[in-house]
Parts: C-alpha cells; structure tokens; sequence
C-alpha cells in the first residue's frame, strides 16, 4: 500500500514540477512575443513522463563488474527536448501560448485535485479502517 502511494507521490511531483517549468517556458514565449528572431520554446510533457517513468524500469546489474547505467534527471531530460534558439524568424503566436498556458495551467489544477482526492481516500481508510 505505501509503496503505490509512495510511486503515486512521485509521479504527481514529476508531473507539477514539468508543468512548473513548461508554464515559465510559455511565459518566456510571451514575454518575447515581438522580440526579432526569437524562437518559441516548449516541452513535449508526454514524452519526457514516458522517458522518466521507463527509465525506472532500466536494466538491474547483478554482479558488481557489469556496467551501470547512466541515469538521467529530470534536468537532464528536459534540457534533451529543448529546441536550439537559433534562426532569424519569431515563430510566437499570441494567441497559440495564451491556448497552451491555459491547458497548462488547467492540468496542474488537475493533477492537485487528484493528489487531493488521492489524500483524502488515504485519510478514511487510516480513520475508517479500524472500525
């Protein structure tokens, strides 16, 4: 039972902080909207949730002279999917990052929700399950 609440804590802080960090990308965006050759930033959440959810399921060594993997952070993974900065054209479009910091803004609401919901249930069976 801890374990899975423990797993389930660790996935909802992965998922707000990823959402913390595309939401000050997007206010980068907007706050260069009019800047010349500036080019639009963003994380591709999905991808770099899957990346760090299967690198927990990485190879286990068994003898201490196999090699080990190198595991990657979360800073590692989201500095990998950043685009380079370079080129002439703004590619900002006001209206498409008002849209995704709206969507942004909404799935962080709504994984807080779900760890509250999540820490309620806990709440009555601790409070419940002795009755």
């Amino acid at each position: 039972m801890w374990g899975n609440f423990q797993k389930l804590l660790d996935t909802v802080k992965l998922s707000l902080r990823l959402r913390t960090e595309r939401h000050q990308l997007i206010s980068s965006n907007l706050a260069n909207v009019d800047t010349p050759g500036y080019r639009r930033k963003d994380l591709p959440f999905e991808k770099i949730m899957q990346s760090y959810i299967t690198q927990e399921k990485s190879l286990k060594t068994t003898h201490p002279k196999h090699f080990k993997m190198k595991e990657r952070t979360l800073d590692d993974l989201i500095k990998s999917y950043q685009p380079e900065t370079l080129g002439t054209p703004n590619n900002v479009s006001l209206e498409e990052e008002m849209a995704s910091l709206t969507e942004n803004q909404l799935l962080y609401e709504s994984t807080l929700q779900s760890l509250a919901k999540e820490l309620e249930r806990l709440k009555e069976i601790i409070t419940e399950g002795g009755r």
